[in-house]
């Protein structure tokens, strides 16, 4: 009897943690950065090179996840590019089945 409560119990963990989705991909991230970064007013992100997203851990005190970010992202600034080292731990979250990243 206890066999099958146990199986049962591994399978309730199984699909909530599906269900949870887990961190945002790779592209996902790089997005939601860019996006993040032209709603701040930095100007337009015309390129997004060498992106990384590491260390994803489930954030302790709001929804989502905190991952370590970096890459270089180029801004379009009064038609000068201008590249910027992006090496920050951002907290990215789902709302509205879309990928958003905060710097706080």
């Amino acid at each position: 009897m206890k066999a099958p409560k146990i199986a049962f119990a591994g399978l309730a963990t199984a699909f909530a943690l599906t269900a949870c989705g887990g961190p945002p991909s790779s592209s996902d991230a790089e997005k939601a950065l860019a996006s993040l970064l032209t709603q701040s007013g930095a100007g337009q992100i015309t390129n997004i090179q060498d992106f990384q997203l590491t260390g994803c851990v489930e954030a302790q005190d709001t929804a989502g996840y905190r991952c370590d970010t970096t890459g270089k992202v180029t801004i379009d600034i009064g038609g000068q590019q201008v590249p910027v080292p992006v090496s920050k731990n951002l907290r990215y979250a789902k709302e509205s089945g879309t990928w958003k990243a905060y710097a706080k």
